[in-house]
């Protein structure tokens, strides 16, 4: 699931982060950030197994967890994965509702490609044309990498409703030590950043994300800084969710 934006027109470019790696993160607990040689690009994202985990929630600048809950889905697909980010109900009567997701594909050479995501499966996706190179096939700290595509707007038929320009960044930043209520990780922070047009909105958007093992052969998020900016039909929303692993369900 990152520093301030300005609410208004998203203009810009997500080349220049305001997230860091050594940055404070309330309802965290960090280790002082670490170089580490490398960072396969398998690990930048999931293992192979199916993964359901479920995370506390701080919003805004509070550092106290919210009655609500995150859980991220992750399912492996003949070119990769499939990750969904879901806000679980305060009360056991409710449902979850989605919050975004990428559909993510090895791209043969050990990188990572992200090929569309941000909408909810079965309705309107935002395709990634070209697919996005999220990672080498490997990443020492320090490690960058930049991509710009089109953004496409697809409906359930298939038709393209509309498009725009977009940009987005991956920063692999070393290992840290998180603590986290599921227990203690030495993570691999990675940071990363999206600002795209499809057509009908804009979203900008910058993450500090803490991969980790949580048990052999099984990696995941185990805590997320997430800053996004939104506007559609002339409505502009910021947000600021903080994340942290508190159970394995899957």
């Amino acid at each position: 699931m990152l520093a301030g934006f300005v609410t208004g027109q998203l203009a810009g470019c997500a080349s220049n982060p305001t997230v860091s790696a050594g940055e404070p993160a309330k309802g965290l607990e960090l280790g002082v950030l670490q170089p580490s040689e490398s960072l396969l690009s398998a690990e930048l994202v999931f293992s192979p197994d199916p993964i359901i985990a479920r995370y506390q929630r701080f919003q805004g600048g509070s550092s106290r967890a919210n009655t609500r809950r995150s859980e991220l889905r992750v399912e492996p697909t003949n070119e990769g994965w499939q990750t969904q980010w879901w806000l679980l109900p305060s009360r056991a009567t409710g449902k979850a509702s989605y919050e975004q997701g990428l559909t993510l594909r090895n791209g043969g050479d050990g990188s990572v490609l992200a090929a569309s995501g941000f909408g909810e499966p079965g309705k309107t996706q935002i395709v990634f044309d070209p697919p996005v190179r999220l990672s080498p096939a490997l990443m020492q700290s320090g490690d960058r990498v930049e991509s710009e595509f089109l953004a496409r707007e697809i409906d359930t038929e298939g038709k393209q409703r509309g498009s725009g320009k977009g940009t987005s960044w991956t920063e692999y930043a070393g290992k840290q030590r998180v603590v986290t209520p599921m227990g203690t990780y030495d993570a691999d922070v990675v940071l990363s950043g999206w600002d795209f047009d499809y057509g009908s909105g804009k979203v900008r958007m910058q993450m500090r994300t803490w991969i980790a093992t949580i048990k052999p052969g099984r990696t995941t998020v185990v805590a997320q800084e997430i800053e996004e900016e939104t506007a559609t039909l002339g409505m502009s929303g910021l947000s600021r969710t903080r994340v942290a692993i508190e159970s394995l369900v899957r």
